[in-house]
């Protein structure tokens, strides 16, 4: 304090002799860019031996348990978002590229100019490489070069697409952008000297009038978005207990349907395909169902017909594959009608259909006429059944016991979207009694069926058992339907019995 403690000798303050901020800065890259370098051979390792566990045949049994153990572990690493973590591991490497390559760069800046260039300068290049390859994958699907990066960000791109043309949607139907255009469309040219004030005065008039009923709009689907997610997420978890709740039987129907699918997408062989769609011609019940195996389905019947002057024909050597596709298809449109009556997957599917066969195109050369017929009449509501309106004898019992089950799921399906106009549509109802005319009579489950249709018609609740044989079913009659005297009602049900 007063400059005593030393004397005459002025101390000597202490320097840091350790490594400079430089050199602490770069080693600090080194080190980050190390770690990504180990981490990404540790998680490369662990990769290697989570594809080796799936790899492995740890089942023993028929093909079709090891189809559904493998089909199982599949859906895992879907569910499991397994090709994103391993697609982490070139990302990490080229991080830790581009961290030793600014780590070299920044220690060698104040030592050799040449030396920091050359090294700068391959930084620099792979990085704009690396930019264009990213910008090239998302501006076209088609290019080799794809990346994480540019997945992402063409995923990014067409969400913000669709959030902004939502927003134009919302802004140009809007209340107050439809009072402001029809005062503007009114007063044209609402610039001239008679006709500015007018136009000022109906839009400050209208236009706050207009803006309330914006905002509550806006307020309530607010509301319903605040109480619908709640609502998500406790279906979800209904659904989730549901599926952890449901037996074996369920589960491995569920998988061989993921199989089936995944077989009829991947697989070019077409006998792959036959065999295929004839197991699934075997499975009795669809208990839990998968929407994607209707889109195969109907991509495997379009791949075998073709339409020549106006008139459906089979591609050579795919009569069998044909037949067998047309019955699958009918068959799961028709379940997934009952199960998720608005999925997309059904528009898009009678888009696609509607596009490639027109009202008048014929088909009563086909060897599956009837099931052809049955969705033609599907997608072409004005259309009927060609062999009923001629009197022709019908197909064969194995084919006409589909047919009818499936217009059974659509009658059914059908009359919960008619808002309770207790009636059938018209042409279901026509093929099932047509059906019950037949000489021979049909097998049980058509009868079952047809009688099925008929109580739809009449307004009863047809509620089919959780099994999985077609029989058990149960028909449950109204007292105010159009049974309500006595005699009609006892006519009714021992007609049923």
């Amino acid at each position: 304090m007063d400059n005593t403690t030393f004397g005459g000798d002025a101390p000597i303050i202490p320097q840091w002799i350790g490594p400079s901020h430089t050199i602490i800065r770069v080693e600090a890259i080194l080190y980050a860019s190390l770690v990504a370098s180990f981490f990404s051979v540790f998680l490369a390792m662990l990769g290697k031996q989570w594809l080796n566990g799936y790899d492995s045949v740890d089942m023993r049994g028929s093909a079709i348990d090891r189809s559904q153990d493998r089909q199982r572990k599949l859906n895992g690493i879907v569910a499991w978002c397994f090709d994103y973590v391993v697609e982490s591991l070139p990302l990490m490497l080229q991080a830790a590229l581009l961290l030793l390559g600014c780590a070299l760069s920044l220690l060698l800046w104040d030592i050799n100019t040449t030396i920091v260039s050359i090294v700068l300068g391959g930084t620099s290049f792979g990085v704009v490489f690396y930019l264009i390859i990213v910008a090239a994958g998302t501006a076209s699907v088609s290019c080799p070069y794809q990346t994480p990066g540019s997945r992402v960000l063409r995923s990014a791109a067409s969400t913000t697409l669709a959030v902004g043309s939502a927003c134009r949607r919302v802004v140009k139907y809007s209340h107050t952008a439809i009072t402001f255009r029809v005062n503007v469309e009114h007063y044209r040219p609402w610039w001239s000297r008679n006709r500015i004030m007018p136009f000022l005065k109906d839009v400050l008039y209208e236009v706050p009038r207009a803006l309330a009923i914006d905002a509550l709009h806006l307020g309530r689907a607010l509301v319903r978005m605040f109480v619908a997610f709640p609502c998500g997420v406790y279906i979800w978890l209904l659904g989730a207990i549901s599926i952890l709740e449901q037996g074996s039987d369920e589960q491995a129907t569920t998988l061989d349907l993921h199989c089936i699918s995944w077989i009829l997408q991947t697989s070019s062989d077409k006998d792959v395909h036959l065999l295929t769609l004839e197991y699934l011609a075997t499975m009795v019940a669809l208990p839990d169902f998968y929407p994607a195996i209707v889109v195969d389905c109907f991509n495997t019947l379009i791949g075998c017909l073709k339409v020549v002057n106006g008139e459906v024909v089979i591609t050579q050597r795919l009569e069998l594959l044909a037949t067998v596709s047309s019955t699958g298809f009918l068959r799961t449109y028709a379940r997934l009608s009952v199960v998720d009556p608005t999925s997309g997957v059904l528009t898009d599917i009678r888009r696609r259909y509607v596009r490639i066969f027109q009202p008048e195109t014929g088909f009563k050369s086909l060897p599956f006429s009837h099931t052809f017929g049955a969705i033609h009449t599907l997608f072409h509501r004005h259309q009927r059944y060609w062999w009923i309106r001629r009197g022709d004898p019908g197909p064969s019992n194995r084919e006409r016991v589909t047919v009818i089950h499936a217009l059974t799921e659509l009658a059914q399906s059908k009359y919960k979207r008619r808002d309770g106009r207790k009636k059938a549509p018209r042409w279901i109802l026509s093929s099932a009694m047509h059906s019950l005319s037949q000489d021979p009579p049909l097998p049980t489950s058509a009868i079952v069926d047809c009688l099925s249709i008929v109580a739809i018609d009449l307004g009863c609740d047809v509620l089919s058992a959780k099994t999985q044989t077609l029989d058990e079913r149960c028909v449950r009659i109204p007292a105010d339907a159009a049974l309500s005297d006595s005699e009609s009602a006892f006519n009714w049900r021992k007609f049923w019995t």
